[in-house]
């Protein structure tokens, strides 16, 4: 619903700025010329849109947590102003337009001065926060409370460890009383003041577990080692027909459509790899699919071929910038043709680390209930993996630290199989075309 509001909100001051820009230029309110500019000018509204969602602009949850990015905004607009010029300069010559470079870099200037000034002004407002009242005790709690001091979008109104029965608690713009998972367990009597104070006179009441995956959008260690939790969200579920019925269609057709542009690329590297590297530029990999399926995997080596296994992995020239944009993953379209993989799904695990992440990761296997994927959730919001086996032989199977992002990407995965649809699909495939430019360090560790 918010975001409906703000794209109607901007919707009417893309066009109010037009308005006024044309007015200024002219000197005189002119409604015809008003008009025709208007029917050309919503193509150059929606390429803002797409930039500006692209740019997470739409995403309030994300706005909340990183609150304004300058070089985000700026990036949107160049992306903006690049799409609206190429669309100018093939069709300027038949349209009815007023200086339509002056007009066009007036609108994109001044719309953009509005989009940062009403997402600040808007997160300023205090009725803009979530506010929280957290009763119970468990690192989830203790990690949602983090999360709302270090952001401007949050505010806790009281950390308890139990409701009070003589305390009066004010209800007003409050908008999530959060439980710890094991507080009526732990303290039975807690569940009646609940009951009476809260659920009763209509505050929305809820876990900490799902308040977490709200705030994160990925879920917490606790849930991950609670299997009665994760019986309730993924255990119970239904698969829809539908639904993998569309996804397989979207599998085969988008990757039939990249395919003109995929395999010239695909032929540049396989060349620069066998005359620079002198090695052989595809290499196969067993890896987990489907339900426990061992699947072989398609990539242009980027790694020395007697270095493989050791502790050491030497990249070859052309390795570290395939790596570095992700192309080394264009011969997986073969995968994905053959219906190993989909384009969007948790990424499938190389056999030689798949039984020590289970052996270190509570429940993991379940990652496999979904078929894997190029890229995914995790991808689009964490960093590449390391070499689990490698880190387990280095630092000992008793230590847990070299698996401490195997949790955290095990944790995106678990969110995405519990909201997979069709819409997250393509948010993920467009996304990921912007994260092939964003370095690792740069993203969440």
């Amino acid at each position: 619903m918010k975001r409906r509001f703000f794209l109607l909100l901007d919707f009417l001051a893309f066009f109010t700025i037009l308005f006024i820009a044309i007015a200024i230029r002219k000197l005189h309110i002119d409604w015809i010329t008003y008009i025709n500019n208007c029917k050309v000018f919503v193509f150059v509204f929606a390429f803002c849109t797409f930039a500006l969602w692209l740019f997470s602009f739409y995403d309030f949850k994300a706005l909340r947590k990183q609150f304004l990015s300058y070089k985000s905004l700026i990036l949107a607009f160049l992306l903006s102003t690049f799409l609206s010029v190429c669309f100018f300069y093939f069709l300027s010559g038949r349209l009815p337009l007023l200086t339509p470079k002056a007009i066009l870099m007036a609108v994109l200037l001044m719309y953009f001065i509005y989009i940062y000034w009403v997402r600040k002004t808007y997160f300023q407002m205090d009725f803009s926060k979530v506010n929280l009242l957290l009763f119970g005790q468990s690192q989830t709690l203790d990690d949602i409370a983090a999360e709302a001091a270090s952001s401007k979008g949050f505010s806790i109104r009281a950390k308890e460890q139990e409701p009070s029965a003589d305390k009066n608690y004010s209800l007003r713009n409050l908008d999530f009383v959060v439980v710890g998972s094991k507080l009526f367990s732990d303290k039975p009597e807690a569940w009646n003041i609940i009951s009476e104070k809260f659920i009763s006179k209509g505050a929305c009441v809820d876990t900490d577990f799902n308040i977490f995956e709200q705030i994160f959008r990925r879920v917490s260690r606790e849930s991950i080692n609670d299997g009665m939790w994760l019986l309730r969200g993924i255990g119970n579920r239904r698969e829809s027909t539908t639904y993998n019925m569309l996804k397989r269609f979207l599998d085969l057709a988008l990757t039939v459509i990249m395919l003109p542009f995929l395999v010239p690329i695909g032929a540049v590297i396989w060349l620069a790899i066998k005359c620079l590297d002198q090695e052989k530029p595809i290499f196969t990999q067993k890896r987990v699919g489907y339900m426990g399926k061992i699947i072989t995997i398609y990539k242009f080596r980027t790694i020395k071929q007697q270095n493989q296994e050791s502790d050491k992995e030497e990249i070859t020239r052309t390795g570290a910038w395939l790596r570095r944009f992700r192309l080394d993953e264009i011969p997986q379209i073969i995968n994905v043709l053959k219906g190993d993989l989909s384009l969007v799904g948790p990424r499938p695990l190389w056999v030689g680390e798949w039984n020590i992440l289970n052996e270190q990761v509570p429940n993991h296997t379940i990652r496999t209930i979904v078929k894997p994927g190029i890229t995914g959730w995790a991808q689009l919001n964490f960093k590449a993996p390391p070499n689990y086996k490698i880190s387990s032989e280095k630092a000992g199977r008793s230590q847990n630290r070299p698996f401490e992002s195997a949790f955290t990407r095990f944790s995106y995965d678990v969110w995405y199989i519990k909201n997979r649809s069709i819409w997250l699909d393509l948010e993920i495939m467009v996304k990921t075309g912007l994260r092939m430019f964003i370095k690792d360090s740069h993203v969440a560790s």
